[in-house]
């Protein structure tokens, strides 16, 4: 038990140190273990004990339960404006780094995060600066209330904005006998000065629904590492 002991606070040690777990040799030389199968003897005794975890088939991943898990990286992909719905501007796509989060702020599916600028978005308490964790989805699976970022067709113009619904049992209309959506579809602002605009599914492209958020990051430096 003592070597057992041991060995977890060198575990410990290990991933505080350098975020990732050691070598079968690593552990072997730090406990002065006969051989790798004596290492792995007493890693996998851990295993059993329930207080080491490990993924099958990968390297360095024997790590203590009592640690949090490790960051996520997700990449940051650019700016995404918050701007009135008519007045959509042009953003230069680019990658500005990898932010390196705790596991807990990303949801399962989040793929990229944008970088906020503008207004619009306030009442929702989305501030200028802010940063957005994007998961994709599609037309089918978005829901009225949801915030999404959407792309006119072709161009390096998009928006962040939330998406109204309006279903046609809500807007009196009948259902057409081909099967057609015949939802109307809205980008609403957050703003007491602005108006929604209609959004016509044929020009816009839906980039994703924001499933996380934080800030404001006014100095890029403090949350990434060059990607």
């Amino acid at each position: 038990m003592a070597d057992r002991d041991r060995l977890l606070s060198y575990l410990e040690a290990y991933w505080e140190t350098h975020g990732y777990g050691p070598t079968l040799e690593e552990v072997r030389r730090q406990m002065g273990f006969s051989s790798r199968s004596h290492a792995l003897y007493h890693l996998r005794s851990l295993v059993r004990e329930g207080r080491v975890i490990c993924e099958p088939g990968k390297h360095r991943t024997w790590r203590p339960v009592s640690l949090p898990p490790p960051p996520v990286s997700i990449p940051l992909k650019g700016v995404v404006p918050a701007s009135p719905p008519d007045q959509v501007g042009e953003v230069i796509p680019q990658d500005l780094g990898v932010l390196r989060l705790p596991a807990a702020w990303v949801p399962r599916r989040c793929r990229f995060a944008l970088w906020v600028r503008g207004e619009s978005m306030i009442g929702l308490g989305i501030q200028p600066y802010d940063v957005v964790l994007i998961e994709p989805v599609t037309w089918s699976e978005v829901r009225s209330g949801d915030l999404v970022v959407v792309r006119l067709r072709g161009r390096n113009q998009l928006t962040l904005k939330e998406l109204i619904i309006e279903r046609p049992e809500a807007v009196g209309q009948k259902n057409r006998k081909d099967g057609k959506d015949e939802a109307i579809y809205w980008l609403r602002p957050a703003h007491p000065d602005l108006r929604p605009i209609r959004l016509d599914r044929r020009i816009w492209t839906l980039e994703g629904r924001v499933a996380f958020r934080f800030g404001p990051v006014r100095d890029l430096g403090t949350v990434v590492q060059e990607g």
